[in-house]
């Protein structure tokens, strides 16, 4: 009996070893973490601004810094409202460093290749209602050939 559950503790210590390295055996060799699917590109940065509570245009301002910039780098997306035709906002403009990057909108989704800088400066200009929103995202664009 005791030699038995000896056996059975070994067997399971084996698979729950063999069943945890399975993830690590599968990262990519260059020391580069994994990411898992968010739905999302990979990106270098995120957020969502909504529309002044007054239902007129306002200005949204957002700095934000890299520590490096990725070759590369990037394409500007955004969603106006949740994605599925709610919380939209009347119009949109996106300014990336001073640089109008996306022009009055009212569509659903938009995207521009852009520049970034290590220190970047990314300005909103919404017309919508008090639960309207747009969603910014810049992510990494097509990988450039060498």
């Amino acid at each position: 009996m005791r030699v038995s559950r000896l056996i059975v503790g070994r067997v399971v210590v084996a698979l729950l070893c063999a069943c945890t390295s399975a993830p690590l055996a599968s990262q990519q060799k260059d020391n580069q973490p994994t990411q898992g699917f968010t739905g999302y590109p990979p990106s270098v940065y995120m957020r969502p601004f909504l529309a002044c509570a007054n239902n007129a245009p306002c200005t949204q301002t957002d700095k934000f810094h890299l520590d490096q910039v990725p070759t590369g780098c990037c394409v500007l997306i955004v969603t106006n409202g949740d994605g599925r035709g709610t919380d939209e906002v009347r119009s949109y403009e996106v300014f990336l460093n001073g640089e109008r990057v996306v022009p009055t909108e009212n569509s659903r989704t938009a995207q521009a290749v852009v520049k970034v800088q290590p220190s970047n400066t990314l300005k909103v200009v919404l017309n919508g209602g008090s639960h309207s929103k747009i969603f910014v995202l810049l992510a990494y664009g097509p990988r450039q050939s060498k």
